[in-house]
């Protein structure tokens, strides 16, 4: 990929990540799904989360019988669909003390192992797994690329990759983002927590969500869905503002990225989804060994 690309982007590539920055993020998110590692406090029904989990649109054939890693599990939502949709085993991985509530959520199922890790020093062997389902999390790394090398190594040859990035909303309001993620992060995690709160309650009154969503045209402040829970809000508003690193993509980009790593029947699922590149891909299978005549 021309590393123009890389830069205007903020894709990140072969730079060390400041281990500091590294220990805010895994303290920003432990923050936000030990407050929500309660399912009902995110979605109004089980069904809910089941729906939302169908909107990636993976096939079944990626997870169905295999041994899939979710790869920054957070609280374990994805980990606890995976496994009762028939992923056998789920490995959840995660780099804060949010797995701890994933091992909550799971424990009744028996088909899910979590894992305290980081996606730069993965305890696991190359080519451990069927396929590696990742939603949200490359993004905040700090070196998109290598993360996605790394999680790319530990699948199968025959196996497949999911990968869910945010997409840009455009390089003028990227940068207003940017520019707003610098200041959020100098606050105190626990008062950024606070402060979400009623900026989202704003959405639920009539004159000031008009207030917001004007904000929101020129820089996203606030992520909102009305069908969303008050308090999945809440965590989607913290979880754009909390984490030092983000970085957004667009489906020609990652195309290029799964090409350039040698994927195959690369598809970006749900195209007509803005707010982020949801792409899979499948690595190719070993060629067979062939007996000397």
């Amino acid at each position: 990929m021309n590393p123009r690309e890389h830069k205007r982007r903020g894709m990140k590539e072969g730079a060390t990540v400041d281990p500091v920055l590294v220990r805010e993020t895994a303290k920003s998110f432990g923050l936000e799904w030990t407050r929500h590692g309660d399912l009902r406090r995110l979605y109004a029904s089980e069904a809910k989360l089941f729906e939302e989990f169908a909107g990636y649109r993976i096939p079944q054939e990626v997870f169905v019988g295999k041994r899939v890693l979710d790869a920054g599990c957070g609280m374990g939502r994805y980990s606890y669909v995976l496994a009762r949709l028939g992923a056998r085993p789920v490995v959840g991985m995660d780099l804060h003390n949010g797995v701890h509530m994933a091992a909550q959520l799971t424990r009744s199922l028996g088909t899910v192992r979590l894992v305290k890790g980081s996606l730069f020093a993965i305890p696991f062997r190359p080519e451990s797994f069927d396929a590696v389902v990742s939603i949200g999390v490359l993004h905040h790394t700090g070196d998109t690329l290598r993360a996605f090398r790394n999680l790319l190594a530990l699948v199968r040859p025959g196996g497949a990759v999911f990968v869910q990035v945010y997409a840009t909303r455009g390089t003028v309001k990227d940068q207003r983002s940017a520019r707003l993620l610098a200041l959020t992060n100098r606050l105190p995690k626990r008062l950024l927590y606070a402060l979400c709160v009623p900026m989202v309650a704003a959405m639920y009154a009539p004159l000031l969500k008009n207030v917001v969503r004007l904000v929101n045209h020129f820089v996203p402040v606030v992520s909102f869905g009305k069908h969303r829970t008050f308090w999945r809000n809440v965590a989607d508003t913290y979880d754009w503002h909390c984490c030092p690193f983000r970085t957004t993509h667009t489906p020609q980009e990652m195309h290029r990225v799964f090409q350039e790593a040698g994927l195959e029947r690369i598809m970006i699922t749900n195209p007509e989804y803005r707010g982020a590149v949801n792409i899979l891909g499948w690595k190719p299978a070993s060629p067979k060994h062939v007996d000397p005549a």
